[in-house]
């Protein structure tokens, strides 16, 4: 595909309003909006907490932050009393924490009592939102499902009312979906909208928060791409909507050159100096339930990362994962573990300063920098070529989210073509996200060769998708899919259930595999289910990703005897799940029973 196959009618739609009045329009309004004040600043004697922060960096303290992803705020300002109850005992300080909300967050105010419950916080109130500034001296921020969902200017308003200084998640623009919301036209209208609240009060020191990998940057195979994709919402942000801008990544980097090296080049595409929130420990390098194993590899990358910051500072707070994220969501012990290798990690990068040769990451930084700047002004070029307008926010925002990351990178991309990759080009500095997935792809198709040639699908036609964000593992599943043979119909990530089924009347697929992550297993199986009972039809059924959910007397509960009670198939493994389709329904330990109507 090339940007001139693109026409501008599948991106712009005729009636789409001008981006620029609705960035005047909004930060017009938001002049009635007071700005409140956390008592973290105040303890902190700052101005705000972008203040605090400059402070920090400007004097080469080191600060702290952690995810916290409770139901309610009173859970969750519990979990954090206890937290610093132990930092006093064991001597760490934790700074900064996001609140880690449900999806029904991102959806306007009235309709997220109809929709299906998830993982994560719900404000119901505005006395949440103001308990989570003010009961606490420890900086909240608000990113997932926030400025750019339909529901933004709501939650965008609360925010600032209640003295939050970081909002986010600007970098969700492009990738989430929302149960019952089918105008993205007007979810990025509203995103547009709530970025120019924010940008009004950017003297108050409020900054418009984004964290890249909840974005395309972790779906991108090139770092090159995802430094030039940053460049891009910079654009888009600082220079077109008028934000104080801060961008922080870490996620989906699991060596340590490249994450290092790619800090340093995120740094320097930072031209207004807006210290980052955090940056966020290696989650994807992570094993399961290898505790042991996974706290060494949380020691060593937050290790790195002290030292790169401590050598170039910028802010950034430090996070290290929680060894038990694979499963599930942390405990308050494995939290203040967490805290406690920051704090142990930090004494011991400070007594050895030159223990890192810096020139090779200096080197790839560089890299990263040269083929960044070709992807933004390569992106840029052939939006406008499409005809898309370059200067109008909301055009940007709508044509790429439309467009895709895997499209953005094809066409965009710095690298020079070579087949023998994915995306049909040579990286500049290929992202850990590639080398997990070749990895990955080509362990799982050694396994299924073991005994002699890959499984014969060919008779298989199987819709696959995904209900969150997690594309991962589903990729893994697509491309294991066809390379036996199977016609895969892939629907994507934020999928919802009436898609799905939908999807397999149209295509008379004979079986779904659904990857899910979000803690609601079971609730979505049954939806699911009850979607394809309502069309009449009876494919077979598989689940797989994290598979559980929170029941009346157990938190994060296995949920797969009642998947399989369901009529659906768990599977741990794609291997598991490519054997169950080489056999016929009855084997594979459930019983679907016929639709009679």
């Amino acid at each position: 595909m090339t940007s001139t196959e693109i026409e501008l009618h599948q991106l712009i739609p005729d009636d789409l309003p001008d981006g620029i009045a609705l960035v005047r329009e909004a930060k017009e309004r938001a002049k009635a909006i007071p700005v409140g004040r956390s008592k973290g600043v105040e303890v902190r004697r700052a101005d705000s907490d972008r203040a605090f922060k400059e402070r920090c960096r400007d004097t080469g303290r080191l600060t702290t932050y952690i995810n916290l992803g409770y139901k309610t705020w009173a859970e969750t300002r519990d979990a954090l009393d206890e937290i610093t109850a132990a930092g006093e005992r064991r001597g760490f300080t934790l700074d900064r924490f996001s609140l880690v909300s449900d999806r029904r967050m991102g959806l306007p105010p009235e309709m997220r009592d109809e929709a299906l419950g998830e993982t994560g916080i719900m404000m119901y109130t505005e006395a949440d939102w103001v308990g989570a500034a003010r009961d606490t001296d420890v900086e909240p921020e608000w990113n997932d499902h926030g400025v750019a969902t339909p529901g933004g200017i709501a939650t965008t308003e609360s925010a600032i009312r209640a003295g939050f200084g970081y909002i986010g998640d600007f970098a969700e623009f492009n990738r989430y979906s929302y149960p019952g919301w089918y105008d993205d036209a007007e979810q990025m209208i509203r995103g547009v909208q709530a970025a120019s609240m924010i940008a009004q009060k950017r003297n108050d020191g409020v900054v418009l928060n984004s964290f890249i990998e909840d974005g395309y940057c972790s779906s991108f195979h090139d770092l090159a791409t995802s430094l030039g994709w940053s460049m891009f919402q910079c654009y888009v942000a600082e220079d077109l909507i008028g934000a104080a801008h801060a961008q922080s990544y870490g996620s989906t980097f699991s060596d340590p050159i490249r994450k290092q090296a790619f800090g340093l080049a995120m740094d320097a595409i930072n031209v207004d100096r807006v210290p980052p929130t955090f940056v966020h420990g290696d989650t994807n390098g992570l094993v399961g339930e290898d505790f042991d194993r996974n706290a060494v590899i949380v020691a060593a990358d937050v290790m790195y990362t002290i030292a790169r910051e401590l050598k170039h500072p910028t802010g950034a707070a430090m996070h290290a994962t929680p060894v038990s994220e694979p499963i599930r969501i942390p405990t308050v012990d494995e939290l203040v573990e967490s805290l406690v290798i920051v704090s142990e990690a930090e004494k011991r990068v400070r007594a050895c300063p030159d223990i890192i040769d810096w020139r090779p990451i200096y080197e790839m930084r560089d890299q990263i920098i040269q083929g960044g700047r070709q992807v933004f002004r390569n992106l840029l070029d052939g939006l406008g070529k499409i005809g898309v307008k370059t200067d109008d926010p909301l055009q940007l925002m709508l044509a790429t989210r439309r467009l895709g990351a895997g499209a953005i990178e094809d066409l965009f991309h710095a690298g020079e073509p070579d087949s023998s990759f994915p995306r049909g080009f040579k990286p500049l500095v290929a992202s850990d996200t590639l080398g997990r997935l070749l990895e990955r792809k080509s362990a799982v198709l050694a396994r299924l060769r073991v005994d002699g040639p890959l499984p014969d699908l060919r008779d298989v036609k199987v819709v696959t998708a995904g209900t969150d964000v997690h594309e991962y593992a589903l990729h893994i599943l697509t491309q294991a899919l066809s390379a036996c043979g199977a016609e895969v119909i892939n629907l994507g990530i934020n999928t919802t259930s009436p898609d799905i089924a939908k999807v397999v009347v149209e295509t008379a697929a004979d079986s779904v595999a659904v990857s899910t992550h979000n803690g609601m297993a079971l609730s979505l199986g049954r939806q699911l289910k009850k979607e394809l009972d309502a069309r009449r039809v009876n494919p077979r059924v598989f689940m797989g990703g994290r598979l559980n959910e929170d029941l009346e007397h157990q938190e994060a509960a296995d949920v797969r005897p009642m998947l399989r009670a369901e009529g659906i198939v768990p599977c741990d493994t794609v291997e598991e799940m490519i054997e169950h389709l080489r056999h016929r329904p009855t084997d594979t330990g459930v019983h679907n029973h016929p639709i009679v109507h």
